[in-house]
């Protein structure tokens, strides 16, 4: 009886430590995370003028909103620490809500592209503000300050200073729509609409190692964490029904390998707008939105593509899983993925059980309107999510396999919130 007396008070006091461990971690006045890491935003100015209105209620599409990147820097024993930096940096919303940061956490990379659909093409630019790679010259390509809203560039951010400053900027032929940190830790795959780029990080230059060739499009595309195949949702036009495909990645060389499309028998089909996917943490699935109309009309769904086939096609689908499915995350613990909802004047997250065969949806959780980039810390303890018309990255903290709970504290960023990524932070050696 003693003995079972004193193993009831060792439990008691083991859950009392914890809970005195918990309350003091939620007392804190500021957000911690469990390491140092940083977090890169990419802002573009040009989502305001679709909020903004004329005193005689007409939509005003001048642009009155710099472009703008933030970097926020958390760690376990400090405030988070913010700055956003304007226009310096152009970035623009349409194609994918990602980006790029080295694997030491020391630079950040931002693509920016001259093509715009047709909700942009009315808005009116500020006279003076340098447009187009044909405006720009090797001078203006040295200065910080550069509002190139339709250029077709990439941007190199150094990260390990505080002034964060723009340290070298590359011009493309074509439309840079995505880029990608390869898994080898020192490669980035650059998507454009005509070719796959591959740079490497030299003396802070970018300096490209491969050009690769490609008929199908505009890509947004994801890297397995091998490093030896990419897959691609990619459109020909705004109107044109998407593509998904299959690369092989050797040598820093990309070659095209099959399409990926929907097997015989799966209720789903590929649409003009299926733009955002993303690779399973293990590279046996993805994840593909499929948007079939504009957001807040309708139910989308989310089309699975086995990857460990010979030839990878979409097997599976989560039926009506949100209006204007965005953008997904997946969990550390390989069961939970998560995804953006993004709807016309709310938003939602939609966790999914990707552990169960089939992979089904669990519930949603509202979250702030038009939420774009979408990340896990390392440890799987926090969720990240931006939001373009908030100005602002919500925190969910995570309980348990699958649950997630709003936390009330979130990060301020520059207005448009476009894209987001996450890595380590750095440290001098």
């Amino acid at each position: 009886m003693k003995q079972m007396k004193h193993k009831l008070i060792l439990t008691i006091c083991t859950v009392l430590n914890i809970w005195q461990f918990a309350m003091c971690e939620d007392s804190k006045p500021y957000l911690t995370t469990q390491t140092p890491i940083t977090l890169l935003s990419g802002n573009d100015g040009e989502t305001a003028p679709f909020l903004q209105t004329t005193p005689n209620g007409v939509t005003d599409w001048t642009l009155k909103r710099q472009d703008s990147f933030t970097v926020i820097q958390l760690g376990p024993n400090h405030p988070p620490i913010i700055k956003t930096v304007y226009g310096t940096v152009p970035t623009h919303i349409w194609g994918t809500p990602t980006m790029a940061m080295s694997k030491d956490g020391r630079y950040g990379l931002i693509t920016n592209h001259g093509f715009r659909v047709k909700y942009f093409q009315n808005i009116i630019y500020p006279k003076g503000d340098t447009l187009t790679n044909d405006d720009l010259t090797p001078e203006m390509l040295k200065k910080q300050k550069l509002a190139a809203h339709k250029s077709n560039m990439i941007s190199l951010i150094d990260l390990s200073t505080t002034d964060y400053k723009v340290i070298h900027r590359v011009l493309f032929e074509d439309n840079p729509l995505h880029v990608l940190a390869h898994p080898d830790g020192k490669h980035f795959v650059v998507g454009g609409s005509e070719n796959f780029y591959v740079y490497a990080i030299e003396d802070g230059n970018l300096i490209e190692i491969s050009k690769n060739p490609q008929p199908y499009g505009q890509p947004c595309f994801w890297i397995s964490p091998k490093g030896n195949r990419i897959i691609a949702t990619q459109t020909l036009g705004e109107e044109e029904t998407c593509t998904v495909q299959w690369y092989s990645m050797l040598n820093n060389k990309i070659g095209h390998l099959s399409e990926i499309k929907v097997a015989e028998g799966v209720d789903t089909k590929i649409m003009n707008r299926t733009l955002i996917l993303r690779i399973s943490l293990d590279g046996r699935m993805a994840l593909i939105c499929q948007r079939a109309s504009d957001s807040g009309l309708d139910f989308c769904d989310v089309q699975i593509a086995d990857l460990t086939l010979e030839k990878p096609a979409i097997t599976s689908v989560i039926k009506e899983v949100a209006d204007g499915v965005e953008s997904f995350a997946f969990h550390p613990n390989g069961k939970m993925a998560v995804v953006t909802g993004l709807g016309k004047f709310s938003n939602c997250i939609a966790v999914l059980d990707i552990a169960s065969k089939p992979s089904r949806l669990l519930y949603t959780i509202d979250a702030a309107s038009f939420g774009q980039g979408i990340e896990f810390t390392p440890e799987g303890d926090k969720l990240f999510v931006g939001s373009a018309n908030s100005g602002k990255i919500e925190v969910f903290d995570v309980l348990g396999d699958y649950e997630l709970r709003k936390n009330p504290k979130f990060l301020r960023v520059g207005y448009g919130h476009s894209s987001l990524t996450i890595g380590p932070r750095y440290q001098a050696k």
